[in-house]
C-alpha cells in the first residue's frame, strides 16, 4: 500500500474502521488502533486524527461511533476532512485463522489504486 502508483507523500488518508465478517467475534477496535499506529508512524500519510475525525462525522449528524459502513458515506466524511484516500479493511473466514482484505481508494473517482490481503498474525 506504501508503494502505490501516484499516491505522493503526505497525502492525507481516512482510516475506515475495521470490520468484521468473520464466524465469530473480534476485538476490531484493537485492529483498527493498531493499523492506525502503524499508519501514523511512516512518511507516505497523514492520518485523519480521531479527534478530527469524531468532530466531522458530529457536524456531518454520524454518531461518533458510525463505522462508515457504506463506501459513499465514508467518501462524503473523507472530502468533509479534505482526505485524498480512504483505506477500507475487512476480517474474513474462521475467526481461529482470519483473512484481512483492505483496499485503498481515491476520495475524488472512487478508483481503487491499490488492495491487498492476507493471514492475520495473532
Amino acid at each position: 500500500m506504501l508503494q502505490a502508483d501516484g499516491v505522493q507523500a503526505g497525502s492525507v488518508l481516512l482510516l475506515d474502521s475495521v470490520k468484521n465478517s468473520t464466524n465469530g467475534s473480534l476485538p476490531v477496535g484493537n485492529a483498527t488502533a493498531a493499523l492506525h499506529d502503524a499508519l501514523a508512524t511512516n512518511n507516505k500519510f497523514q492520518v485523519v486524527p480521531d479527534t478530527q475525525l469524531a468532530s466531522a462525522k458530529q457536524a456531518l449528524g454520524l454518531s461518533v461511533d458510525d463505522s462508515l459502513g457504506s463506501r459513499s458515506k465514508a467518501i462524503g466524511l473523507a472530502r468533509y476532512v479534505n482526505a485524498q484516500y480512504v483505506l477500507y479493511s475487512t476480517v474474513t473466514g474462521d475467526v481461529k485463522s482470519p483473512t484481512l482484505k483492505m483496499q485503498m481508494m481515491t476520495v475524488p473517482s472512487g478508483e481503487i489504486v491499490w488492495s491487498g490481503n492476507g493471514a492475520v498474525q495473532h
